[in-house]
């Protein structure tokens, strides 16, 4: 059975390093998926920032479990040696923060040309899994939309052709795609990493909170928690209200099906959601911040 442990993007609950470790505090949430700190993108933030950020989370008792890093969402037809300059920083980025597991993509490009460029894909990313794992980081691919990756069929390439890399379950992002998200697991649990929780419905193009769409997270759990006795985090990404650096992470119009006043307000919301799902289908909280069936 797996164990199941809490994690956020919380840029989405607040700008600044100490609004986001107060949101995941309040919300009794032990671990950060970093992605912009103080208004800067993560890999911008210069060695003495970076220097400060874990100093400040180490206080706090809050861990990274994988850098939310914005690497691979560049054109594919871009030089390669661009991306490897930023690739390499956000390698340093990860051991200053302590963590092992970098989130990535897999190169932004046209629809009519996915098949094109689907051998340059697979170089780039065995490249990139290679020398990260020189530096003990392991890479993690998320389906997002417009590369090759973003449906069931596209990351089952991947997983079976890119050796070493793990791949990230995001039910919202295929759905927003019109996929099957049981065809998603089926191939992400080849070698899964972990999952980000957010939920949409298809027709509407609406990102929803856990268990209020199409993602069948729940069923998802389950399937997850009968294919693992390991550690698995649940990354709540919530995409319930227009955050600072919305528009530089995401090309989809943010229409939500709630009105929140104010980031806080939606972050909570989000993050209670998944804790009402879980508890609601059998999942318990031990003293560890584990949730486990």
């Amino acid at each position: 059975m797996a164990k199941f442990i809490l994690s956020a993007f919380a840029d989405e609950a607040g700008t600044s390093l100490d609004e986001q470790i107060a949101a995941l505090k309040r919300n009794g949430i032990d671990f950060i998926e970093p992605r912009n700190i103080n208004g800067k993108p993560i890999l911008t933030l210069t060695d003495e920032e970076l220097s400060d950020v874990k100093h400040e989370l180490d206080k706090n008792g809050i861990k990274v479990n994988s850098l939310g890093s914005p690497i691979g969402k560049y054109p594919i037809k871009e030089p390669f040696d661009k991306h490897l300059v930023d690739f390499e920083r956000a390698i340093e980025v990860c051991k200053a923060l302590g963590t092992d597991k970098m989130r990535m993509f897999s190169f932004f490009t046209e629809q009519s040309e996915l098949s094109e460029y689907r051998d340059e894909v697979l170089r780039r990313l065995n490249k990139m899994c290679s020398i990260a794992a020189e530096h003990g980081i392991t890479l993690c691919h998320e389906n997002e939309s417009d590369i090759y990756g973003q449906n069931p069929a596209e990351m089952l390439d991947l997983m079976k052709n890119v050796e070493g890399l793990k791949g990230i379950f995001d039910p919202a992002n295929y759905r927003m795609n019109g996929c099957d998200v049981m065809a998603g697991i089926e191939a992400t649990l080849i070698d899964l990493a972990y999952l980000h929780i957010k939920d949409a419905i298809y027709e509407s193009q609406l990102i929803v909170p856990a268990g209020d769409g199409e993602g069948r997270i729940a069923d998802i759990l389950d399937i997850v928690n009968k294919a693992t006795d390991e550690v698995v985090y649940l990354t709540v990404e919530p995409h319930l209200f227009l955050f600072d650096a919305y528009k530089g992470i995401d090309k989809h119009e943010l229409k939500g099906k709630y009105s929140f006043k104010n980031n806080s307000e939606s972050f909570d919301f989000a993050v209670n959601a998944l804790k009402k799902l879980l508890i609601e289908n059998g999942y318990e909280k031990d003293g560890n911040n584990v949730w486990k069936k």
